[in-house]
């Protein structure tokens, strides 16, 4: 799926839980996990969110006290975890538009704290964004972030009367296993089917494969084998009965590693060896798929900087995650778009094999590398966007001094 603004990840399925009385090796002396609340910014360290969808379909009455000079007021409630909150969304034909949350759930809209809500150009159309708060139990106060498309948007017809949504607030977790602090973040509270996701390698990045663990499954880090489980609305750590072979570290990426070596065959069947043939310049790894929203917005800004860069050093190779039976089809698109750089192509969607070594659970995943020292020069916190071709312009630089 897409999630908005990001990336494409790939599905995932939750499996029926396991018994926790099957696999807890000793239950009595299950551990608490340490627990803290986080109000807000939950949304940057997880890096992500689910988004949620309030439909503005209610009548003026759901509001007790409204606030005065309403223009063309559009009525919802926002649900999360059971909890409404009413709001209303207020959208005249002249001037700002403003979002109204029920924070405290009195029914009075006057007595709330302001939401945060502006629109931004893009296009011809206007996306409003923001940031409000919603009251939990035993007082606490969570942040959730809010979006809305331009209702004349065509592309977005069915969200026409919706309000976007998504918890930027939840809990910080501290467990210690086998003498090794672990740290997770988790948006909202935890449930039975809940996975919560650990940074091993502290490389700021989340692998589904070795860094995922979910609530009444095994597993090993450490090199002994643990279960977390969920008594109430608390999570707890004990030994499992089951012995799992420890799951290695995922490779790490950062700025600086050496990126993954590795050797395959392009579409016009050249062999190319990575980074190794690139010595001498610059090169970009850009996995992507044509039917990845996110993929295709990146198109115009790296054609630009190929094209403002090329004859001073600057490579990109692709690696398509199209599925099997696409290689015409993909060939027309790349014909369409004009992309002239080469791409590697297997037909084998997310298990493609160059995927599987970097361990890629969403893209577009990016990288630039150095052809001469085989180090990574870039993410793509940094590979994104219009300012690719100066980040470009300024790496060919360096290289030279």
């Amino acid at each position: 799926m897409c999630s908005l603004f990001l990336r494409c990840f790939r599905g995932i399925t939750f499996l029926t839980m396991l018994p926790l009385l099957v696999v807890l090796a000793n239950h009595a002396k299950a551990q608490e996990i340490q627990e803290e609340f986080v109000g807000s910014g939950l949304t940057a360290k997880t890096g992500g969110y689910r988004p949620l969808q309030a439909e503005m379909n209610l009548e003026a009455d759901v509001v007790q006290v409204a606030p005065k000079e309403l223009g063309n007021p559009k009525y919802g409630k926002i649900e999360i975890d059971g909890k409404e909150w009413v709001f209303i969304l207020d959208e005249p034909e002249e001037g700002d538009s403003k979002l109204f949350i029920d924070t405290n759930g009195d029914g009075d809209l006057t007595n709330d704290p302001e939401v945060a809500w502006m629109g931004v150009k893009r296009g011809g159309l206007t996306v409003h964004s923001g940031a409000g708060k919603v009251e939990l139990a035993d007082g606490q106060v969570g942040s959730i972030g809010l979006y809305r498309f331009d209702p004349e948007d065509p592309r977005r017809a069915a969200l026409k009367n919706s309000l976007m949504f998504y918890k930027d607030y939840g809990y910080q977790y501290a467990m210690n296993i086998d003498e090794k602090e672990f740290r997770t973040f988790l948006a909202g509270a935890p449930t039975e089917n809940t996975r919560l996701p650990i940074d091993r390698n502290g490389d700021g990045r989340i692998s589904r494969n070795y860094e995922v663990v979910s609530i009444g499954k095994p597993f090993n880090f450490t090199g002994t084998t643990y279960v977390i489980s969920i008594e109430g609305a608390k999570l707890k750590l004990a030994k499992a009965t089951e012995d799992l072979p420890q799951l290695p570290l995922p490779p790490d990426l950062r700025v600086g590693k050496p990126a993954l070596k590795f050797s395959a065959t392009t579409m016009d069947g050249e062999k190319v060896n990575f980074p190794d043939d690139y010595a001498g310049k610059i090169v970009m790894l850009d996995m992507w798929a044509t039917w990845c929203a996110p993929c295709i917005g990146e198109i115009p800004h790296m054609k630009a900087a190929y094209e403002a860069h090329h004859d001073d050093g600057f490579q990109i190779l692709g690696v398509s995650f199209d599925s099997e039976g696409m290689e015409e089809s993909l060939k027309e698109f790349l014909v369409e778009k004009e992309l002239p750089w080469k791409q590697i192509y297997e037909g084998k969607g997310w298990s493609t094999t160059i995927g599987n070594q970097y361990d890629v659970s969403g893209i577009p995943f990016v990288l630039l590398v150095d052809g001469d020292s085989g180090k990574i020069l870039a993410t793509a916190q940094n590979l994104r966007g219009a300012g690719l071709s100066d980040l470009i312009g300024k790496e060919l630089e360096k290289k030279k001094q």
